[in-house]
This record gives C-alpha cells, structure tokens and sequence, in this order.
C-alpha cells in the first residue's frame, strides 16, 4: 500500500513555531519496517495554501490511505484535508493524534472521517492496514473508533507501547527536513539544521489540563537507544541542535544523568534545547551541571500558577520554593530560562493572578510565556469549567487558542483579566535589566526579531480570536481533474479493499 500521512495546520496561529512532525515520522518508520509500504508525509504548516499541496500529492502520488495528525487547534483543518480527500477519491481517511484522541466521538460525526486513532498510532495504524487489505472487519483492533452502516463504534483502548526502544527511529528521510531550516521552529531556531527528540511517554502526574494521549505510566527509553538515535543524527545528519520534546524528560534522575554523560563523553558539541518544560522541583545542581556540560541552552519551567489553592485544584502541586532556587541556579549555569504560565484558571481570584504575574516579574527568567486558560476536550479541566456555568455553548475547535479564549471561568471581570494579561507581559519584559539579559544569554541574535515580533502579538492578543479560514481548492479543476485522471485517482492496487468494512454500504 501507499500511505500517505498530513500534518494537519493552523493558518491563524499567532507563533509559527513549526518541528518535523515526530509522531507521523515515527508511523512512518514502523510501517516501513513491519509491513515495507512506501509512506509519505506532508506538513500542511510549511506551505501558504496547504490544500493545493494536499491536492497536488495526492494526484500525484496516488496513496491507498491517508492518515491525518492534529491538535485541537488544527481539527479545523483537518476536517477540510478530509473533505479535498474525499472529493477526489473514496480511500480510507484516518485521524488520529491529540484531538481526536481527546474527542473522537464528536470528530466521527463528520462524514469525511472514516476511523479515529485513539493515542499511540503506530501499531494501530498497522493493524488497520492490515484490516483493510485483507477485508477482515475491525472489531478486533483496538484503539479506534470507525463508522459501520453509518453507525459510530469505539472499540477497546490500546495498551500503550511499554517498551520504547522496539520502535524503530523516526523516518527522518519521509518528511522534507530541509524546509524546517528556513522557517522557526517551536523556540525559534532558524537558519541551521535541527531535529526534535522524545526520549519518554507518559506522565505519571494528574494535571487537569492535559491531553493524556500518552497515559499515566511513564515509560522511557534506555539512554543507550537515545544516544544511538543522536549518533546517527549527527553523524549522518550534520545535525548539532536538539529539542526534547518529552513531557517530563528528568522524571528518572538516573537515565537523564546516563544520556548527559553519553553525549558528553562523546564530545558531539551539541546545543539541546529543553523547550517542552521539566518539572523544575525535580532538577537538583548536579542535573543542571550535566545539562550545561552537555550542551544546555534553553530549558523551560512550566509553573502555572503559583497559588497553592489553584496548584491543588488542578493538581499539579509543585514545590513552589524548590522551583524559584532552580530557575537560579539554571540562570546562574549560563542557561536561556524561560517561563510557562496560565491566567484564567476556573474560580482564580484577582490576587492570585497577581501573585503568578508577581512571581514572573521578578524571578530572574530571560523568558515568560502568559497562556489564557483553555479546556481542551474531555479533560478535568474542560469539567471543572463546566461546572462553573462559564462554558458557552456549541464551542468549535477554533474557538482556542492559546493566547485567547471565548469566555472567562475566572472570577473576575473580563476587562480585568485582559489588562492583567496584557500588563503582564509589558511589565516581564520592558524592564530594562531583563533586556539587557536576554540580549546577554541570546547567542543568536538572528532570532530576536522573530521573538519581539510574537511578543507584540501576544500582548494584544486575549481580547479575541480570529476564525482560521482556509482558501479553498477550485472546484471546477477537482471536475477537470477526476475527467483527466478517470480511473488513476483510486490506485488500482487498491480495488482489493473495495469488500473492506468502510466500504460496505456505509455512505
């Protein structure tokens, strides 16, 4: 089979900040190695109309199925990938990845969607695949939701991967590297060649916000699998630059000490960029040694809030005093800090975000990024606004973002909470010896431009939320092409699922 994968887009998205897409590279790996299919992804994020370039591959590569990845932010998107697909052909279109994991039942009511992934994709993929050649039905394949005689069925969840290391690497080669060195990444790399790592899944905290695509058990890689997979990017790769993008990488001191040592040992020289966030109470000196002597530039610290109440609410429960002495002690190593912080949260009081935004002002970070509260589907989070009697109704996938949101949970007054948005990133970041600072620990100076220009659109930013709108594909040359293409759209290899279960009777 031809498999061809999409990232899925934000047209509206204030930052730009774009990475290889890790999770589609790495379906892309396991299916070549299990089932050797020729895969292709395709970024819609990298190109101005991203559904020409879906129309144009998709005639031109002819793929048996296509696979779709989106954030809540992207469903949007999604949803007009899945319709151009089925305008042109009437192959299997797959969703997966953190939205239709977190909502799958409200994204199988759109028609164009034939299944929904529900978390890890790799071996589900696979076994769908497999399904769907052989005609054999999807009742026994778990961690999907499909649509069978136009009736919405969820199956059993998967077991998640437990041992991470029998994943093959990313098939760096199936995604176009070369585009990613010219636009900024997600902490503004450009202009030299870079790639994302996740050395871990899973989380073993309960944080109300959070997607939970990857389970509560956390599961690492061997720092010897991690090295070798950096071994190759540097050797192979020329690459120097890389970004973990692990939701807690430092959970087990012992591995990250492990995979710290390796690469300096190794002396590769590297620069590692922590832009995800650890879980700063868990650093201790030895660790931000390492990390430094490693190759440490940029490490982020996502605190939140700092309101006791608001920690245990939403249960993230951080050693607050222990956070501010790492935030020094990671300055003080030579390391870019920066700052992750939610305003808005359901029932937060004037002063409590005060003492957050407080917290932010005077700490000693070079960065801070203020997020407006947003309760993505099927969280606690999503709950505990609800119960407030905050939430609107019929909110769409476009409706959040990050930096503005429809409605307010918080108890205070909307113009409150937006000037106390917007003051606070005034008050982080024209304070003259923060300035100087940043201008100090930025050794690229190319990329500030990029950073002032999103810090202006940030500040302005809660008031309200622009609708994403995507220019569509002409009709009238879809009619030309099917005349043209009568026959070569659907693969001929693929008339053998024509008795598959999406096929029988079910639009």
């Amino acid at each position: 089979m031809k498999v061809l994968l999409i990232k899925s887009s934000n047209l509206k998205a204030r930052s730009k900040g774009t990475t290889p897409p890790l999770g589609l590279m790495y379906i892309a790996s396991y299916i070549r190695q299990t089932r050797h299919d020729e895969v292709k992804i395709i970024d819609t994020r990298l190109y101005k109309e991203p559904l020409k370039e879906v129309y144009n591959t998709i005639l031109k590569f002819q793929p048996d199925i296509v696979g779709i990845g989106a954030l809540t932010f992207e469903a949007q998107a999604m949803y007009h990938i899945a319709h151009l697909v089925k305008q042109l052909t009437d192959i299997p279109v797959v969703v997966g990845g953190p939205h239709p994991t977190s909502v799958p039942q409200e994204v199988m009511n759109n028609q164009d969607i034939d299944v929904a992934v529900i978390g890890e994709g790799e071996i589900t993929f696979k076994e769908l695949q497999d399904a769907l050649e052989a005609g054999r039905d999807l009742t026994t394949i778990d961690g999907i939701v499909y649509r069978d005689h136009d009736m919405v069925k969820i199956n059993k969840s998967r077991a998640y991967i437990d041992n991470l290391d029998e994943l093959p690497f990313p098939a760096w080669d199936s995604a176009e590297l070369e585009k990613y060195v010219n636009i900024y990444s997600i902490n503004g790399i450009r202009f030299r060649p870079y790639m994302v790592l996740q050395t871990s899944r899973g989380c073993p905290f309960h944080c109300t916000y959070c997607h939970n695509i990857f389970g509560k058990t956390f599961r690492a890689r061997s720092a010897e699998n991690v090295l070798a997979e950096m071994e190759i990017l540097v050797k192979d790769y020329g690459i120097h630059d890389f970004i973990f993008l692990d939701d807690i990488p430092n959970l087990e001191k012992d591995r990250i000490k492990a995979i710290l040592l390796g690469m300096i040992t190794r002396n590769w020289k590297t620069n590692l960029y922590f832009t995800n966030g650890v879980r700063a109470d868990m650093l201790d000196e030895e660790i931000v040694h390492l990390m430094k002597k490693a190759g440490t530039v940029e490490i982020a610290v996502a605190v939140e809030t700092v309101s006791p109440r608001l920690q245990k609410m939403v249960k993230k429960n951080l050693n607050l005093e222990k956070v501010a002495r790492m935030i020094d002690i990671c300055v003080d190593s030579g390391m870019f800090v920066i700052g992750f912080f939610m305003l808005g949260f359901p029932t937060e009081t004037e002063e409590e975000l005060r003492a957050t935004v407080d917290f932010a002002c005077k700490s000693r970070m070079h960065q801070a990024l203020f997020f407006l509260v947003n309760p993505f589907g099927d969280t606690e989070l999503a709950r505990q606004i609800a119960s407030t009697g905050k939430m609107p109704a019929n909110l769409k996938p476009e409706d959040f973002d990050y930096h503005s949101i429809p409605f307010n949970a918080s108890s205070m007054p909307d113009k409150t909470l937006h000037r106390i948005y917007s003051m606070a990133w005034i008050r982080f970041y024209f304070n003259p010896v923060r300035i100087v600072r940043i201008l100090k620990a930025r050794k690229l100076w190319m990329d500030l431009p990029y950073m002032f220009g999103l810090l202006i659109k940030d500040m302005f930013a809660g008031k309200g939320n622009k609708k994403q709108t995507f220019k569509p594909v002409d009709v009238a040359l879809l009619k030309e092409a099917r005349e043209r293409h009568q026959g070569h759209i659907v693969n001929p290899s693929f008339n053998k699922l024509t008795s598959s279960p999406l096929r029988r009777g079910q639009r």
